[in-house]
């Protein structure tokens, strides 16, 4: 017979926090100006669907769209990755491979630096990473 013990409730909170943050886009927690000025343009260029619906609408009410486009656009997941994300969400019409093109050409040459999760208090800024470990 094997024994349980109960984890603490932080443990367990803090474990649950860690687990739903891993997965989250960049700047997810945060508003990013650069982030938004990119969805923009492409809102304006990109007049393709991808699936069912317009990028405008996508990037209004898609949690999923928002934080694999947002990866992309941070250099955290290449063209490739991305295509593929799109397609197995969305389908691969036509008219979707046309507006993911749309949208890859409208990426900086140099993705921008990745913003941090949470704001500094009363800021509005991200933190700064942490410092490294000592040797």
């Amino acid at each position: 017979m094997i024994a349980y013990t109960a984890l603490p409730r932080s443990l367990v909170f803090i474990l649950a926090l860690a687990a739903t943050q891993s997965g989250c886009a960049p700047g997810a927690w945060n508003d990013q100006p650069d982030f938004n000025a990119f969805l923009d343009r492409v809102e304006a260029a990109c007049p393709q669907r991808i699936g069912q619906a317009r990028i405008s609408t996508l990037d209004n009410n898609d949690v999923s769209f928002l934080d694999t486009t947002s990866r992309l656009y941070y250099g955290k997941i290449d063209a490739a990755a991305y295509r593929q994300s799109i397609t197995a969400f969305h389908g691969s019409s036509a008219e979707t491979q046309q507006a993911i093109d749309c949208i890859l050409a409208h990426l900086p040459d140099t993705p921008p630096p990745t913003p941090g999760l949470l704001p500094r208090a009363g800021t509005g800024q991200p933190d700064a990473p942490p410092p490294p470990l000592g040797n």
